[in-house]
């Protein structure tokens, strides 16, 4: 039977509020799931390898910020390209609060290194909680004669361009920090890249480089070993591993600053509750004692950072690194 005007006109008036109605509890049907995250574990992705300096920091902590949330972290291993890989899968995942990536310090540097980037930090990723900061320590092999700062200058500017300077690669936080100590004191060295950073500190040990300024989470195992000699620190202040080792500031080396850090990020579109209350679960987790003694133990510190703080810090970070690139002479590749 054919449907007159009228019975057509409310038929569709009832379809359109219906419609109205579904559309109307699609973003309540969504809020209602972030407040139930996390329902199962989380997957957070490592740009770097099992083993590394930062896969360290971060499975330390791992347990902690799990019980924090109510379910376990999943690490997943995704290195290369100075952890643009680990990005873009993040990226690429569902963004429901279930994929989360490990980001930082590498994160600040990739723009001065890569010409071609498939993502954007800034815009396709929400900042959750800066989790741990690291600072950088100048190290030698422990039978260099120079025995501290000043002496460790002079010996390499007897020489100009005949001592190696170590990196953990091309563009890494190791070659800015090593390079922006050669500026800030005139000295002049071969810089040397190698492949990460367990491959430098292996050339640091055989004698194959005289020097390098790395992560101190990097370098922790040997100096307290006694196979590499910690001349300073390049933090605001000592490192409390190293209390009785000056900062290059107090060694002579004014206004030298240089540390790392890493934190917590989500793909965009995860929704706001979902990163409030993962930033809240990392404050608790890095509050704990227990967890900031195993911190140090690994060469970090815990360095809880949200909201506001956490961009204008980031803000600052990209200034910061913006700097050290064009005192290396950078340029993307």
């Amino acid at each position: 039977m054919r449907c007159t005007g009228g019975q057509g006109a409310r038929g569709r008036a009832r379809v359109t509020v219906l419609l109205l109605a579904a559309g109307a509890a699609m973003p309540v049907a969504g809020a209602e799931r972030a407040l139930e995250w996390p329902a199962k574990p989380v997957r957070v992705l490592v740009g770097q390898e099992a083993g590394s300096a930062l896969d360290n920091a971060v499975r330390a902590l791992a347990p902690a910020l799990g019980e924090a949330l109510g379910q376990p972290l999943v690490l997943d291993n995704r290195p290369g390209l100075g952890g643009m890989i680990a990005m873009q899968v993040a990226l690429n995942a569902t963004p429901d609060g279930y994929t989360l990536v490990n980001a930082g310090t590498p994160q600040m540097i990739a723009p001065h290194t890569f010409r071609r980037m498939s993502y954007d930090f800034a815009r396709d990723f929400l900042p959750i909680a800066r989790l741990t900061v690291t600072q950088n320590v100048l190290v030698v092999p422990a039978a260099t004669p120079a025995a501290d700062v000043r002496a460790l200058v002079d010996w390499l500017r007897a020489r100009p361009g005949h001592w190696n300077m170590a990196s953990a690669g091309i563009g890494s936080a190791s070659h800015l920090a090593g390079t922006l100590f050669n500026t800030m004191t005139g000295v002049q060295a071969v810089h040397v890249p190698y492949k990460g950073g367990a491959a430098a500190i292996a050339a640091l040990l055989s004698g194959d480089a005289q020097y390098m300024i790395t992560p101190l989470a990097a370098a922790i195992g040997q100096v307290r070993g006694g196979k590499l000699r910690a001349l300073a620190v390049a933090g605001e202040g000592r490192a409390p591993q190293l209390p009785d080792t000056p900062t290059l500031h107090e060694a002579g080396v004014k206004g030298y600053r240089g540390s790392g850090w890493n934190g917590l990020f989500a793909p965009r579109g995860v929704a706001a509750e979902v990163v409030a209350r993962a930033a809240a679960a990392s404050v608790v987790a890095l509050s704990r004692p227990a967890v900031r003694e195993q911190l140090l133990q690994a060469g970090v510190e815990a360095g809880p950072l949200t909201g506001a703080e956490l961009v204008a810090f980031m803000r600052e970070e990209r200034g910061r690194f913006a700097a050290a690139a064009k005192a290396a002479d950078l340029r993307p590749e």
